[in-house]
């Protein structure tokens, strides 16, 4: 398995192998997360993919499959991604920047191999490398497996995010 950063000819193969089973995924997690009917969903999520892949301070790192590697679907070579972001705090706390870790996911293939840690670790590097003090991340209550692995690799909950209806 190769970490390395997304290449601008792989955001098609990103948003359909791994971003859209990612927000299904999710959608079946909680109905607040499906994606809306209405939409080019596919379309918005080439866009917003392509502006994240070009912002300098967000790196979008894949994990690649080792070549002839076997795969459940045919020739698919990214296994998973994680996007993570510079954010600086602001100037009225004595604290650093943040690499915020705004999304991770692993196709179903590939999960139990280490990828997601590995994905992870180099978002911590990225963010080590730009000067942040801390790594953070929003997980979902209900995503047992995800939390599991963020609490295995030193993440504590420091903040509760409530919402409801309006």
């Amino acid at each position: 398995m190769q970490i390395r950063p997304l290449r601008a000819d792989e955001v098609d193969a990103l948003v359909d192998d791994l971003w859209l089973p990612f927000a299904e995924e999710m959608g079946d997690i909680d109905d607040h997360d499906a994606l809306a009917e209405d939409a080019d969903v596919r379309a918005e999520a080439l866009d917003y993919r392509t502006e994240q892949a070009e912002a300098e301070n967000t790196r979008m790192f894949v994990a690649v499959a080792a070549a002839g590697a076997e795969s459940d679907s045919a020739e698919r070579s990214l296994r998973g991604y994680v996007t993570v972001a510079d954010a600086d705090s602001p100037p009225v706390f004595a604290r650093g920047s943040v690499a915020k870790v705004k999304e991770l996911y692993v196709a179903p293939e590939a999960r139990g191999e280490g990828v997601g840690t590995e994905l992870l670790e180099r978002a911590h590097e990225w963010g080590r490398d730009r000067g942040c003090e801390r790594a953070a991340l929003s997980v979902h209550a209900d995503n047992d497996a995800a939390r599991s692995c963020y609490e295995s690799m030193g993440y504590e909950t420091r903040y509760l995010k409530l919402d409801r209806p309006l």
